[in-house]
């Protein structure tokens, strides 16, 4: 049995459009349901198989992110997306300091599915 230590980061609801782009393939728009540092939840038509790669454009409000991800489960409804990293450390630093506001806001973290 391992002993390793898994970090768990709230998710907090949040309706957006994204878009969503296979490692290999065209981009397509999602809705965004809920994030956090870890990945989010993405509600879209277009299936994309467990595992692929996969890259999330986020522009919401003053936030202006692009992050890479693996899709870890996927629904009827959508995909459950693992952030991996920022495509540049920017990115990366930009989505943190967008999550770090989330949490200190009146946002309440979200019991929806998802990373």
């Amino acid at each position: 049995m391992s002993t390793k230590s898994i970090t768990v980061h709230p998710r907090f609801a949040l309706a957006a459009t994204v878009m969503v782009r296979e490692a290999s393939g065209a981009a397509v728009l999602a809705q965004l349901r809920n994030i956090s540092l870890s990945g989010c939840y993405l509600e879209t038509p277009r299936q994309i198989p467990d595992h692929a790669r996969v890259r999330v454009a986020l522009h919401i409000g003053e936030i202006h992110a692009d992050v890479w991800g693996i899709v870890r489960r996927r629904d009827a409804g959508g995909l459950g997306i693992q952030f991996t990293n920022g495509t540049t450390v920017e990115d990366w630093k930009r989505l943190e300091s967008f999550i770090k506001k989330m949490h200190g806001s009146e946002h309440s973290p979200s019991t929806l599915p998802g990373c």
